[in-house]
């Protein structure tokens, strides 16, 4: 959106141009209709659209350079390093106390386990 403050914008398309709007006024800009209006509020359709752009190829490479760090930050954001997450014993028996208690439960210990092959074996 454009002009006003958010949720008010003046001139407003959505992401896929299906709910266009434009206000009569707003706190940005000085008041007065930017198409024929009908109210405060006038919906409209985008029959089309042009797109400028200025910087050249080096506003490209650095376009390019943003693009990677956040695909970069992004994927940092999805890993975790459980490192990080046992720095104290209180994070250690919060997120991992009770991990492997299930499963330890139902094993038997080893050493019953190596006495009952030894009789096996005999």
């Amino acid at each position: 959106g454009f002009g006003g403050q958010e949720g008010y914008h003046r001139l407003w398309f959505d992401a896929d141009f299906e709910d266009c709007y434009v206000l009569e006024s707003d706190a940005t800009y000085g008041p007065g209709p930017l198409i024929p209006s009908r109210g405060l509020q006038t919906k409209f359709q985008v029959a089309r659209i042009e797109v400028w752009g200025f910087g050249g190829q080096e506003a490209l490479v650095a376009q390019k350079e943003q693009r990677q760090r956040d695909a970069n930050q992004r994927d940092m954001a999805r890993k975790v390093d459980r490192a990080k997450m046992m720095e104290n014993d209180f994070d250690k028996e919060m997120f991992f106390g009770n991990v492997f208690k299930a499963s330890a439960d139902a094993r038997e210990p080893i050493d019953q386990l190596k006495h009952s092959a030894e009789k096996d074996d005999t």
